[in-house]
């Protein structure tokens, strides 16, 4: 374990590191009964798709898919497994996109879409933007099935979203 990390990051389940999610997105997607089990701590969310687990604190406090009001599409094996939450976008969109065309135009959409609403931190179970996910999907698309693509290339920084502002505007819907 490295030094700037301690226990408190990681999932007890299966031990994956956790990234930060603000309470606005458990308040959003947990079910009133889970939501009543909210502690007063930092939760994280366990991206690792064979965990059990979708959110935990450090006091070992967890939340389960059962516990969410929506899939939660890295952890889900069947359709329609979401990617974009805010604009319903799917993994298997994305796949059969690039089979048909040999490209996906999800990512396009999206970022033209977020420049006037997006809602990433009450509707994406992560908590922050998916366009990075979407890029690693879409990459992943384009490379087993790279006999129908070209040479297009996927950006996977950081990109501009309400769910990276210092002041959400998430729950106005606009920038």
């Amino acid at each position: 374990m490295r030094s700037n990390e301690s226990p408190l990051t990681k999932c007890p389940v299966c031990g994956n590191k956790g990234s930060k999610v603000r309470r606005i997105t458990l308040d959003a997607l947990l079910t009133p009964g889970a939501a009543a089990r909210i502690g007063d701590t930092q939760y994280r969310f366990c991206d690792n798709p064979q965990c059990r687990i979708v959110y935990f604190d450090e006091a070992d406090s967890t939340f389960s898919r059962a516990d969410l009001t929506v899939r939660v599409g890295v952890k889900e094996q069947s359709s329609p497994r979401p990617v974009c939450y805010c604009f319903d976008h799917t993994i298997e969109e994305i796949e059969a996109e690039v089979r048909e065309t040999g490209r996906s135009s999800v990512l396009d959409d999206i970022k033209t879409r977020i420049k006037t609403a997006c809602w990433c931190e009450t509707k994406n179970p992560q908590g922050s933007c998916c366009l990075g996910a979407v890029g690693r999907y879409v990459k992943r698309a384009l490379a087993e099935h790279a006999s129908h693509c070209g040479s297009d290339t996927i950006q996977e920084k950081p990109h501009e979203c309400c769910a990276h502002d210092a002041v959400s505007t998430c729950e106005m819907g606009h920038r």
